[in-house]
């Protein structure tokens, strides 16, 4: 088994009214350890993100076998004006095949995101 880091990155994340940026897709034949997330405003002006995931792992628990299992990991987190807010650091997430990681901003073209993860082929 091979561990590779990687940063993936959304310049300008979409307005959650429905519409969210996908920052990440599992690949088939792999588990993902994401290490951390940044959200950067860029703008002088507070805005709220949110970051979802959708899973449909089938090797669930009974009580949680639903297909395409939505998650909130943060709603709708206050990011004040020009600053970095660093989230899910010192925390462990797994992600396993076709688990997909969404971030929605309350005003689009106002915060950048990179999430840090390590693949496990």
């Amino acid at each position: 088994m091979a561990n590779t880091f990687k940063v993936c990155t959304i310049a300008d994340v979409a307005v959650d009214s429905g519409t969210y940026s996908t920052i990440y897709t599992v690949a088939s034949s792999t588990t993902t350890v994401i290490l951390g997330l940044t959200l950067c405003n860029k703008i002088a002006t507070a805005r709220t993100v949110t970051v979802k995931i959708t899973s449909d792992t089938a090797n669930r628990t009974a009580a949680n076998n639903a297909a395409n299992e939505n998650v909130t990991l943060l709603n709708e987190v206050s990011v004040p004006a020009d600053t970095t807010l660093e989230v899910l650091a010192g925390q462990k997430y797994v992600l396993e095949t076709t688990d997909v990681m969404t971030i929605g901003c309350s005003v689009a073209s106002s915060v950048d995101a990179t999430l840090s993860i390590m693949e496990i082929t």
